[in-house]
């Protein structure tokens, strides 16, 4: 029932597009240009609200509107952006790294390398490069998009939080955890000078903070920011949001470090269910939330519970992240543990192997300092 009526969604939303674009007069007369504007507001909106397959369809009606511009015209990178957005966020980071890549290019070649679209660009494709576990080249994009919006838009400019914030994400990944706070808190502290005169969503920021103090075991500081995270997204989303089930998992992962199980099992159990509606029951981020769940079920001696998702966060991840991803070498050492605990050796020893071959073949820098925590913590990034 849900999915049919997902369709019929879908498909009115396209029919009253594609109608207002060719049978309303006043919008079909006024040509190209509108009709790209509105197809874009059109398809930003359904991103937002995480309707994704919306979002791809509008997008490419967009894409196919500003290819009649002039060749060069900026709208085309825009539009190939923000299909980039659309695939980043369901996790299909090959679909959303070539469509940055194709937008980051024209951008260039239109604008020059110092405009601030390129920065953008910049900013987008170096958290792909932090999927990939490829820290170098993700600081260094970071790195040169800052400096390219400080000189396009000056110091002290709320926008920089964005790039601030991802940067700070990134050496917490690391491990970098002095130079992560001191950026969280520059963020936050450009937020709080534009003094509501912008339209950047906060919680991202507190979130990624709380996560920071989580992992440092100041979970007094974290509760708080966690909680007030959740509740922007809750009132700005409502219940049915990708963003909510990161919240929501989050807290299950705070509640698991300080040892309350219970508490953290409807946590999880809450996100899951969120993600699987909003996200989709293959995104990486569903899968994400499985893996933590299954470590807590593991933990308290619930082995079937366990094993059961373990194995369905691995064929999720294996899936959005491909078979060479580190997150899978976790699941894999943890998954392998549990079989040795049931006895059951030769499979265990499979997994283990397998996950030692993962870690081979990514390097000590571009380790994550993550995979070592007790639990994926979703820390957000914002595109641009």
């Amino acid at each position: 029932m849900v999915l049919t009526l997902d369709r019929t969604r879908q498909a009115f939303v396209i029919a009253m597009a594609l109608f207002l674009l060719t049978c309303v007069p006043w919008l079909a007369e006024a040509g190209t240009l509108d009709r790209w504007q509105t197809l874009t507001e059109l398809g930003t909106a359904a991103r937002d609200q995480a309707q994704y397959e919306d979002a791809e369809r509008l997008f490419l009606l967009a894409r196919h509107e500003a290819e009649q511009f002039e060749p060069g015209d900026r709208r085309v990178a825009a539009t190939l952006n923000h299909l980039g957005l659309v695939y980043h966020a369901q996790g299909q980071y090959a679909r959303a790294k070539s469509y940055y890549e194709q937008a980051l290019a024209r951008w260039e070649q239109a604008l020059g390398s110092d405009h601030a679209d390129v920065g953008s660009a910049l900013n987008n494709l170096a958290e792909i490069y932090q999927e990939e576990g490829a820290f170098d080249l993700a600081e260094a994009s970071y790195l040169r998009s800052l400096a390219i919006e400080e000189r396009a838009l000056g110091r002290g400019h709320p926008e920089l939080a964005v790039g601030f914030n991802n940067l700070a994400g990134l050496y917490r990944k690391q491990g970098r955890l002095v130079q992560a706070e001191s950026r969280f808190h520059l963020a936050l502290a450009l937020l709080a000078g534009a003094d509501g005169a912008t339209s950047i969503d906060p919680s991202p920021f507190l979130n990624n903070l709380a996560a920071l103090y989580a992992e440092k075991g100041f979970y007094t500081y974290a509760e708080p920011l966690y909680r007030q995270a959740l509740a922007l997204r809750l009132e700005r989303f409502g219940n049915h949001h990708p963003s909510v089930a990161i919240g929501l998992n989050n807290l299950a992962n705070l509640h698991h470090a300080q040892g309350l199980p219970e508490l953290a099992d409807r946590y999880y159990h809450k996100a899951l269910s969120v993600s699987e509606a909003a996200a989709g029951p293959e995104a990486a981020l569903t899968g994400t939330i499985l893996g933590n769940w299954a470590w807590l079920a593991h933990e308290r001696g619930l082995v079937d519970e366990a094993k059961f998702r373990y194995q369905q966060a691995l064929v999720i991840q294996q899936k959005a992240l491909g078979r060479d991803h580190p997150t899978i070498a976790v699941l894999c050492e943890r998954y392998a543990a549990l079989l040795h605990g049931l006895g059951q050796s030769a499979e265990a020893n499979l997994f283990a192997a397998r996950a030692a071959t993962i870690r081979v073949h990514h390097t000590h820098s571009s380790r994550s300092h993550e995979e070592n925590q007790p639990n994926a913590t979703s820390q957000e990034a914002q595109k641009k």
